[in-house]
């Protein structure tokens, strides 16, 4: 992304802050962190932060042998306070903003509280949640980002079709496959440092979060596939439900349930409505089947430079969709001991509906 975007970005929360009767607001490495200067460094014990105050002031801290990791800060024209050990970069940085006690200080959700307590010591900040601020701003996605994930949607469908495709699966364990489906999720341009994989067989694709284990393929079980991750920095999410050769009366039963209820949440989405509204839509097509009990997670959640992030399609999520929010809709029936089916897509709001970034085959394939 230009330069632009970022101080754009940087600008807009300022605004934010002023509105919200914030200070400044302080971030570490994180993708708050990557949203705002596209920059990526690592966190480990040595202070990096980046510091934004509602007047303006944008200033930044980091050791003086990781200046190399600052570089797109620097780019786009933030003075990077380098220090050496020995320093104390905390007070570098407040001092840098300008803050004084008792300022309100909107905190970044993955800044490590050792930091924060650092910053304590030298100035008395009431601390507030810099989601309040930054939320508002990532939730809805500029053309560039809907754009990114639009890739690695198509990515993580081709990832779908090449495993099915050329993968054996008789006789090998859930680890086994799960180490070629992460092949192919790298093959098709995915950063496989963040990427995920679940593959669980039979009566495992009852835990939704199951970690695949020594439990060997066999014809005729129902598997669950939950993959995705970054592709140049936008990240997918997909899952498919399919069988090893016939599948059963009773998967199948299943299966065109999970996949009534994705087709009824995506029918649903349009701008104005609620989060929580598309939970009660896809939640109400189970329960009418008789599977409420079995439906245990939320329908969905945003996506983006997170695989988890704002909104959350869950009861007690009010967030008004608007067009450019993209987040999956995922139903799932869990029948413990049993079975397991998800289907899982991503989709964007339009002006004036819905755009599935998904296009893989979401019927039972029998492989």
């Amino acid at each position: 992304m230009s330069e632009s975007v970022f101080l754009e970005r940087i600008e807009r929360v300022a605004d934010a802050l002023t509105r919200s009767g914030a200070d400044a607001m302080i971030v570490t490495p994180s993708t708050d962190f990557a949203y705002l200067t596209g920059a990526r460094p690592s966190l480990r014990e040595r202070l990096i932060a980046l510091g934004i105050t509602a007047d303006g002031r944008v200033r930044a801290v980091a050791p003086v042998f990781e200046l190399d990791a600052m570089q797109p800060v620097i780019d786009i024209g933030i003075d990077v306070i380098a220090w050496s050990d020995g320093d104390d970069p905390a007070a570098m940085l407040i001092e840098g903003l300008g803050l004084g006690s008792r300022q309100r200080v909107a905190i970044g959700a993955d800044v490590p509280m050792r930091f924060t307590l650092e910053f304590n010591r030298h100035s008395d900040i009431a601390w507030v949640p810099a989601d309040e601020v930054l939320v508002p701003l990532r939730v809805r996605k500029s053309s560039t980002e809907l754009a990114l994930l639009r890739g690695a949607a198509s990515a993580v469908d081709e990832t779908y079709r090449r495993f099915l495709a050329t993968t054996e699966f008789r006789g090998r364990t859930e680890l086994a496959v799960q180490d070629d489906l992460r092949e192919y999720l790298q093959a098709t341009g995915h950063d496989l440092s963040g990427s995920f994989s679940i593959v669980a067989a039979g009566s495992n694709a009852a835990m939704p979060h199951h970690s695949p284990g020594a439990r060997v393929l066999e014809e005729c079980m129902g598997v669950l596939t939950d993959f995705g991750g970054p592709r140049e920095g936008y990240c997918s999410d997909m899952t498919r439900t399919w069988s090893l050769g016939p599948a059963s009366a009773r998967l199948r039963e299943v299966h065109a349930v999970v996949l009534e209820a994705n087709r009824a949440g995506f029918a649903a989405v349009r701008p104005g409505v609620t989060a929580e509204s598309i939970d009660a839509v896809v939640r109400g097509v189970i329960e009418r089947a008789g599977f409420g009990e079995y439906f245990t997670h939320r329908t969905g959640h945003g996506i983006g430079l997170d695989v988890h992030e704002a909104p959350y399609l869950v009861a007690g999520d009010t967030t008004v969709l608007e067009e450019g929010m993209a987040f999956s809709i995922e139903p799932g029936i869990y029948v413990p001991g049993e079975l397991g089916v998800r289907i899982e897509d991503i989709v964007a709001v339009t002006a004036d509906g819905a755009e599935c970034l998904n296009n893989a085959d979401r019927s039972l394939i029998e492989v």
